[in-house]
């Protein structure tokens, strides 16, 4: 598996040059970024200069996230949607073809009517996407971790959810976005990892939870994965098991991280995080 740098654990903000470079010093395989990095770099031949970025730094493009408001106005998403192929065309070409969001897990609308609204539309995205060979990762957010706010109703809170939201869009490149922290907080098992085709696996998140019951968890509070209380050995052995090889992005909401120095917050997390795979699958994982 491959460790991929998420720029959620840094505390300043970083060019695209210095990011990847940073990636590169610190051992990572990959880094997450937002496509309208890419496509800010040159306007006329936005590919080639990512490629030139990228270039000699041992770093590819892992995952990028979606960019179309898909829970606005139809007038928002249309909007997003008109620009939507030609970025899918650029990260296609730059070799990301990994999409992502994530999807509530409350709502104050009927569920129905939510539901209603982001099926279609999830669908052409997908269908977008799937024009340049772009998959489109569905990311589900456990409940324990996320407060509770008056008048929300249930929405998408489990795996198994999700993927009944995936068989309804009911497009080939749609799957999961799976993230350990929200694994945990919906007390899924490594059972429920090892039940998943590979394919149904688009991109991983990587984080551990402190030691504390599920009631008391925040989704802005997590630990460099080895350092809570996660099952990240079974986690990562299930990912394996199933032939899922591809990246693990470090996705660690965490103040203590944000307050030091970047190199020293990127290489102290992908040194941890290294380890936790490395203890689960050996050296060569």
């Amino acid at each position: 598996m491959k460790l991929s740098l998420h720029s959620v654990i840094l505390g300043e903000p970083l060019t695209l040059a210095d990011y990847v470079a940073l990636a590169s010093r610190c051992g990572y395989q990959g880094v997450d970024f937002g496509i309208g990095e890419i496509m800010s770099l040159d306007q006329d031949d936005p590919v080639a200069a990512t490629q030139q970025v990228f270039s000699g730094q041992g770093i590819a493009p892992a995952a990028w996230g979606m960019p179309v408001e898909w829970r606005g106005s139809d007038e928002e998403f249309a909007a997003g949607l008109a620009q939507l192929p030609r970025q899918a065309e650029v990260a296609a070409a730059i070799g990301c073809p990994r999409c992502l969001t994530w999807v509530m897990d409350a709502t104050k609308q009927q569920p129905e009517q939510l539901r209603a609204m982001i099926v279609p539309r999830f669908r052409e995205i997908a269908q977008v996407l799937a024009e340049f060979g772009v998959r489109f990762g569905l990311e589900w957010c456990g409940p324990h971790c996320l407060p509770d706010e008056p008048g929300s109703n249930p929405f998408i809170w489990r795996m198994d959810q999700m993927l009944e939201l995936i068989d309804e869009i009911g497009e080939p490149n749609v799957g999961l976005l799976v993230d350990s922290f929200h694994w945990f907080n919906a007390q899924h098992t490594v059972a429920d990892l090892e039940a998943l085709a590979p394919e149904q696996v688009v991109h991983v998140h990587i984080n551990d939870a402190p030691d504390r019951p599920l009631y008391k968890q925040r989704d802005g509070e997590r630990e460099v994965p080895g350092q809570g209380i996660i099952d990240l050995t079974g986690f990562v052995q299930a990912l394996d098991k199933i032939g899922y090889s591809d990246y693990m992005a470090v996705e660690i909401f965490n103040e203590g991280l944000k307050q030091m120095p970047v190199e020293e917050a990127a290489c102290q997390v992908g040194k941890a995080t290294a380890q936790v795979i490395n203890n689960a699958l050996g050296p060569a994982g």
